[in-house]
């Protein structure tokens, strides 16, 4: 599974544009995070990666792909400080991070890391 942080322009319209070209080729945005200000990009996790990678390079956005990797973390306090300083201590930084469904016992997370093969041994992935 893969992640697209896709640049945009700090203006009305730019999440509509991508967004649209996206469900207009009938991919599904499973998550998705937007951020403004100093530099504005969309991360989004969509159900067909290569056809998301073909429409953003038809529209010639600047984006990039990353792993996404997947886990389960108990729904308890502490749960995702444990994980966080799993991979710290490891020396991993967390580049990103998503709940992706969250139940009464259990939280399935998604994140990409700087370093995906030790992030997965680590957290048994």
């Amino acid at each position: 599974m893969q992640e697209f942080n896709v640049s945009l322009a700090d203006k009305p319209g730019e999440l509509a544009e991508v967004a649209s070209a996206v469900g207009e080729n009938g991919i599904n945005i499973l998550g998705c995070v937007g951020m403004g200000r100093s530099s504005a990009s969309v991360t989004m996790v969509t159900d067909d990666e290569e056809a998301t990678t073909k429409v953003l390079k038809d529209m010639g956005r600047d984006f990039e792909a990353n792993e996404l990797l997947l886990t389960t973390l108990s729904n308890e306090p502490g749960a995702l400080a444990k994980m966080a300083t799993k991979l710290s201590d490891a020396g991993i930084n967390i580049i990103s991070f998503y709940i992706m469904k969250m139940e009464m016992d259990a939280a399935d997370v998604a994140l990409t890391t700087d370093n995906p093969e030790k992030t997965k041994e680590i957290l048994g992935i």
